[in-house]
């Protein structure tokens, strides 16, 4: 994988949205009128990462102090706009003593991890702050991909924020795009859509879904994007939102392309669409022998990088492109990866942190109503990924030893935003 410095990053336009994308189901019975919420976005160019040039010590405002009490959030969606009630409509009755009990407020900044002592609370209680946000995959086989079953083990009990990586069609398999866009696969997709509704419906996190996830690497078979099937694949992507949202309409699709591109395709290949995205969701790992692994000076440089393509690598290029379709910015998968020179980068854990305190989503909204505008562009999840992936610890930040510097960095550090209010 190669990358360069590029010039200042421009914002991308928008690619064309994805032939007849499904509508987005509304939430029924209550209706916010959001008011003018936002009159513009202002785009900031060049490197925004502020980080004092000490290894250890970040200035105060990139975060809470720790040991700030965790809110309470909820499922939240991004529905269709609908038109407020008239005047002459009839009143919602509510009897006394069954009152429809108020929407929660959501929002924020929700940070955890995904693999070792997460579901348990271990993580949580050695790191010493709230996990508001946990992460598991379902993208495995035919019978995985329908019964979710981390949803009914492992995560049984997990009623917080959750990203769940669905798959789509079974890799290695002679499945594909064009007879995913055909319907080939929507009884597989109905049973995952009603298994996740029912195991979340009681959840107090929203629940995140990105399915065909890191589609634009070369390592998945079956699900890397090429010009041929490009179509098919926003197809196929808008075809399992659209049962994704009949069946839980609270539920947020995430789209979760590869940090780096391996397709050497623009990224309007690979997106799908405004309509059938709420969060822009990038996996990202320390991969590479690039200076800015135990450099601050140059990860901070780094964070505005564009391909030979002009595709996003660096942090702030991908904050720049979700800022520009509108979107906020998630990290489902992000961390240490045992590649290059050595694994254990405490420098390249701050750098991460101190810039995902910098942007850290702010803004809150009811559950099921629209994500608001001044989310766009900021960090409103992100998973560490703590998996002994393939077997190997190299990857994890708690419960090995296997990163003790980066361990220890991790832990002083803030990770997280309550919603407020």
């Amino acid at each position: 994988m190669s990358q360069h410095l590029g010039a200042p990053y421009a914002p991308y336009p928008p690619p064309s949205p994805p032939p007849s994308p499904p509508p987005r189901p509304r939430r029924r019975g209550r209706w916010i009128a959001l008011g003018a919420v936002v009159a513009s976005l202002m785009l900031t160019g060049g490197v925004v990462v502020a980080v004092v040039p000490g290894a250890d010590r970040f200035l105060p405002e990139f975060g809470q102090p720790k040991g700030t009490p965790a809110s309470s959030p909820s499922d939240s969606s991004s529905p269709s706009d609908s038109s407020p009630p008239s005047d002459s409509a009839s009143p919602t009755v509510t009897s006394d003593a069954n009152p429809t009990p108020a929407s929660p407020t959501v929002g924020g900044w929700y940070a955890g991890a995904s693999g070792l002592g997460v579901a348990s609370g271990k993580f949580q209680r050695w790191l010493g702050q709230p996990v508001t946000v946990a992460a598991t995959w379902a993208d495995q086989d035919d019978a995985a991909q329908r019964t979710l079953p981390a949803l009914k083990g492992e995560y049984k009990n997990w009623d917080g924020a959750l990203d769940l990586a669905v798959g789509g069609t079974v890799l290695g398999s002679h499945e594909n795009y064009a007879k995913a866009a055909r319907g080939a696969y929507d009884k597989r997709w109905r049973a995952a859509a009603k298994t996740l509704a029912d195991r979340r419906k009681n959840a107090t996190g929203p629940t995140f879904v990105r399915p065909f996830h890191e589609m634009n690497g070369d390592w998945y078979d079956n699900w890397t994007v090429t010009k041929a099937n490009s179509a098919d694949f926003k197809k196929a992507f808008a075809r399992y939102v659209g049962i994704l949202r009949a069946a839980m309409p609270n539920v947020y699709i995430s789209w979760s392309p590869n940090w780096s591109d391996h397709t050497d395709l623009p990224v309007a290949f690979w997106y799908p669409g405004d309509s059938v995205v709420d969060c822009v969701a990038p996996d990202y790992y320390d991969d590479g022998t690039s200076p800015a692994r135990v450099n601050i000076a140059a990860w901070n440089a780094e964070s505005t990088d564009k391909d030979s393509t002009g595709n996003p690598v660096g942090l702030e290029a991908w904050r720049q492109l979700a800022l520009a379709h509108g979107k906020p910015l998630c990290f489902p998968e992000w961390g240490l990866k045992p590649a290059g020179a050595g694994v254990d980068h405490p420098v390249w854990i701050q750098a991460v942190n101190a810039w995902m305190n910098k942007f850290a989503n702010a803004a809150t909204w009811t559950l099921g109503e629209p994500i608001p505008a001044e989310a766009a562009g900021k960090v409103l999840y992100s998973v560490y990924f703590n998996v002994e992936h393939g077997g190997d610890p190299r990857f994890t930040i708690y419960g090995t030893r296997a990163n003790p510097k980066s361990s220890a960095a991790y832990r002083k550090l803030t990770w997280g935003k309550p919603a407020a209010g």
